[in-house]
């Protein structure tokens, strides 16, 4: 019943062919305008064979669809995995690894050099107190020596009373002469007197007068032996002085043949024997402090700003995993380390108890802390010139836009969002991109899966 209708589409088909024969037979530059006429024909061929093949034209002709690959009018979608923002709690902090150490330790050396030890009272791990005997020295020679510094130095401090009883003696002395010289003054004024009336002949007054000469001449001698005596004194005290240096000293080296403790702690190290000889190149014994515990800290500079007296630390020991103890800042340096680029931070530590001088800790100083702060996964964020950004899903839900952020504290897996860039608060009910955008851009579309994978 259809026979017609099949010589036709046979007609048809054959006509096509002899086409596509015709154009393959032409030259090259008349390829486009045998297209034409070949489309022209195509045309009217699919006009005629519409009845006959709707559905397969209807197919071949149909619009493309939107997926991750299509023909060249698809639209590309990325596949991302998207989170909701959080809210918290979080806190900023400064980690710093450092070694502990005892506040307050000493080397200890021996005063003097060449001395065998006669006796060693401690050992390393004992308990000392400030003051407590360590070690002792040979003091045979220098306790011989001390005892002749003394006799030498009472020696020159009895010369010196000599001395001042001579010049007190020096000084009745010119009070002597003085009166002499004054009574031989008189004599002398008054025999003028009675020359000029005849009363006494001048054989009289010259013996006055050389009388007073003499008498003038002896209070001079005893004025110069009073200042020999002054000066005789002067360099008794000098010695004396010098004497008594002298016996300082020698009671002093006396001294430092008992090495004492310092201060109060326990022995680290003992470096001596008995029977050695004592030396100054090395510390007999080492006495740290282990009651009082401290961490010098070298803080980055960028850190230094967000560091202040009586923050709290949380200590970690690197070698025990899950052991914290607890300190706080005591002093952070003004001045900057000009090679390193750090500064200097003491954080003293509240417990001892577990920590030993030497323990390598990490120090978290906790700068700020919010129990309620909105948080955003790290992996979701992106930096375009050190500005950190994050790619959120719009109202439509298939494309994205970029946000670009303020970042506040931070920890390992989060980040603290305080306000847009602009200064605009972030909505708390944002899905934010953290798998799949790194090659995103503004307006992007994207179909969201629960997993990367």
């Amino acid at each position: 019943m259809n026979t017609p209708l099949r010589h036709g589409k046979h007609a048809l088909l054959l006509l096509a062919f002899l086409s596509l024969a015709l154009s393959a037979c032409q030259p090259m530059a008349d390829i486009e305008a045998d297209g034409a006429s070949t489309d022209a024909a195509d045309e009217t061929t699919a006009a005629a064979s519409t009845d006959s093949a709707g559905a397969e034209a209807a197919a071949d002709n149909a619009p493309p669809t939107s997926g991750v690959s299509g023909g060249r009018d698809t639209v590309r979608e990325t596949l991302v995995v998207v989170e909701p923002l959080t809210v918290g709690p979080i806190r900023d902090e400064v980690v710093v690894s450092a070694k502990v150490e005892a506040r307050h330790s000493a080397q200890v050396f021996p005063k003097l050099s060449g001395l065998p030890v006669t006796s060693v009272a401690l050992d390393e791990g004992d308990f000392v107190a400030a003051g407590d005997e360590l070690m002792v020295l040979y003091d045979t020679e220098l306790r011989l020596a001390e005892q002749t510094a003394t006799i030498r130095e009472e020696e020159a401090r009895k010369e010196v009373d000599r001395e001042q009883l001579k010049l007190a003696e020096q000084d009745k002395r010119i009070l002597r002469a003085e009166r002499q010289a004054e009574k031989a003054s008189e004599d002398l004024e008054r025999l003028e007197q009675l020359v000029s009336d005849g009363l006494v002949n001048l054989q009289e007054v010259e013996d006055a007068r050389l009388a007073a000469g003499t008498a003038a001449d002896d209070l001079d001698l005893a004025h110069f032996s009073r200042d020999d005596g002054q000066m005789a004194l002067a360099l008794a005290g000098l010695r004396s002085a010098q004497a008594k240096v002298d016996s300082s000293r020698a009671r002093t080296d006396l001294s430092h043949t008992i090495v004492s403790a310092p201060i109060s702690g326990v022995v680290s190290e003992r470096n001596v024997q008995r029977g050695e000889l004592s030396s100054l190149s090395m510390a007999a014994f080492v006495i740290v402090n282990v009651d009082e515990l401290v961490l010098n800290l070298r803080v980055a500079q960028d850190s230094v700003r967000r560091l202040r007296p009586g923050q709290k630390v949380e200590v970690r020991s690197v070698t025990q995993p899950g052991t914290q103890f607890e300190g706080v800042v005591r002093t952070v340096s003004p001045v900057l380390d000009k090679v390193t680029g750090t500064v200097h931070t003491i954080v003293d530590l509240d417990s001892t108890e577990g920590l030993v001088p030497g323990l390598f800790c990490e120090a978290h100083i906790i700068t700020a802390a919010r129990d309620e702060a909105l948080l955003i996964d790290k992996r979701a964020v992106l930096y375009e010139d050190d500005q950190p950004i994050f790619f959120c899903l719009d109202e439509t839900g298939v494309t994205v836009r970029k946000v670009a952020f303020l970042a506040g504290a931070a920890t390992a897996t989060r980040i603290e969002l305080l306000g847009q860039l602009d200064g605009s608060p972030i909505d708390e009910d944002l899905r934010v991109v953290v798998v799949g955008q790194e090659s995103l851009k503004d307006g992007a579309q994207v179909r969201v899966r629960e997993t990367a994978y």
